[in-house]
């Protein structure tokens, strides 16, 4: 059976916003809160489903939040 592509959209969205939501919660247990919302907005604008995977991962071996930060921007 096929997806809607409004069923597809809404499924991409809401992966989206909860490995945005994995990410802060990885990144607050390591760092304070404040540094780690300055990030949000930067996360919010990544709309590659991949690249916010890769990130997810990569919030696991952050050292700091500027090595993650640098990541971000990357």
């Amino acid at each position: 059976m096929r997806e809607s592509k409004g069923y597809q959209l809404l499924t991409e969205r809401i992966t989206k916003e909860i490995t945005i939501e994995h990410i802060l919660v990885v990144l607050k247990t390591k760092f304070p809160t404040e540094l780690v919302d300055a990030l949000v907005p930067a996360l919010q604008k990544i709309e590659d489903l991949e690249r916010l995977k890769d990130l997810y991962r990569q919030t696991i071996h952050a050292r700091s939040i500027h090595a993650f930060a640098q990541k971000l921007i990357d």
